[in-house]
């Protein structure tokens, strides 16, 4: 089990790596997978400039980069992270619900696995991405809202799972 999650582990940072049209410092990934669908996305820090994390989603734009191309690229990323799943229920292990992948540039490398069923709490999907942007990244959101959200978030889970 060890040996292909390390496989597959290792295909999502060649993966995202391949993605990222610049020299970068370090990223984190995130993927979402259960039975009703699942979605992937990264943030980056770009090696000039290591305290701005760039967003998966805006490359393209960005980068003048072929949309269809770097979709593919998120396809296959979604694709692994359902291997990993699928890999965690052949093994009879407790399936998660998310997991962040983070790699800097020397090649440290760390993995978080979430076991909260995110479709079952009031938390939206733009919540749910600032409160990552905020345990990941160390991005607290700057307007009172956002504030708010993080609060009650962590007072509703002290162990800050996601």
């Amino acid at each position: 089990m060890d040996l292909l999650l390390n496989e597959l582990y290792n295909e999502i940072a060649i993966t995202v790596d391949k993605m990222i049209p610049e020299n970068w410092s370090e990223f984190s990934f995130y993927a979402q997978v259960s039975n009703d669908g699942g979605g992937t996305y990264f943030f980056y820090s770009p090696v000039n400039s290591p305290e701005i994390y760039e967003y998966s989603l805006k490359i393209p734009q960005k980068f003048q980069i072929d949309q269809r191309e770097f979709e593919e690229s998120e396809m296959k990323l979604l694709n692994l992270a359902e291997k990993i799943r699928k890999v965690f229920d052949d093994n009879d292990q407790e399936l998660w619900y998310s997991f962040t992948l983070s790699l800097d540039s020397t090649g440290k490398f760390n993995i978080n696995f979430d076991y909260t069923n995110w479709y079952k709490t009031d938390y939206g999907f733009s919540d749910q991405l600032k409160i990552w942007k905020y345990k990941y990244l160390n991005i607290m959101p700057n307007d009172e809202r956002g504030q708010f959200l993080i609060n009650r978030y962590l007072e509703d889970y002290p162990n800050n799972p996601i």
